[in-house]
């Protein structure tokens, strides 16, 4: 007896019933709004789904000047051994100034999903994909131990809800916010400058772990080093 192969079967059944040859193989792998949201996107990558933040964003989007970003950066003194987490990185601009300009990792966090589009366009625009990750989550879950340099613009009482979160940084991390403090805490600097780009004045805050916690009855700051830029 003649023994028919097991593909020429298939399409010998094919062929006499009239169907459509389809290839047999396992299920495609598929990729829920949950892990979009739960992964990292990287410039290396393109995996984007349009999904819903999981939850309301804190924060309306502003943009930093791009003058700001730079003195931030400097202002923390970023080198290319850094790891910079910008958290609600809007669209990528802290990370990708900080890729271009100094050579180190850098991380965008954001929980908007359309934030992140931007940033990924961000990066591709400016080929930093080797050294930037965009990720969609919300900062206030993250392990932030990674970072060696943190950078903010959030509201105040943002800022001091991250508080048990930058406690666990290493020594030595510095964390800058465009214009606004963190209340409970003592800035190592204080910078103000005026904006060439938005002709109004712009604060940075640099601080610097372990934090100075200040006392509840501290309202002395004249040990802060206050920065006046034009």
């Amino acid at each position: 007896m003649k023994h028919i192969c097991m593909p020429a079967l298939v399409l010998m059944l094919a062929l006499f019933s009239g169907c459509q040859m389809l290839q047999v193989a396992g299920p495609a792998p598929s990729v829920t709004s949950e892990e979009v949201g739960r992964q990292g996107v990287s410039g290396s990558g393109d995996l984007l789904e349009k999904t819903e933040p999981a939850r309301t964003p804190d924060v309306v989007y502003v943009p930093t000047p791009n003058d700001v970003v730079d003195m931030m950066l400097r202002l923390a003194e970023v080198t290319k051994n850094d790891v910079l987490y910008d958290l609600g990185s809007g669209d990528g601009r802290i990370v990708v100034s900080a890729a271009k300009k100094y050579g180190c990792k850098a991380v965008g966090f954001d929980i908007d999903p359309e934030r992140v589009e931007e940033s990924l366009e961000n990066v591709r625009k400016n080929k930093v994909r080797r050294l930037v990750t965009i990720k969609q989550e919300d900062i206030f879950t993250l392990d932030l131990r990674p970072a060696s340099v943190i950078t903010l613009y959030l509201l105040p009482r943002l800022n001091v809800k991250l508080i048990p979160q930058l406690d666990q940084l290493e020594p030595g991390c510095r964390i800058v916010s465009h214009d606004f403090d963190m209340k409970g805490v003592k800035p190592d600097a204080v910078l103000t400058m005026d904006s060439k780009l938005t002709g109004g004045e712009h604060t940075v805050y640099l601080w610097t772990t372990p934090l100075n916690k200040e006392e509840e009855d501290d309202d002395d700051d004249d040990d802060d080093a206050v920065l006046w830029l034009e």
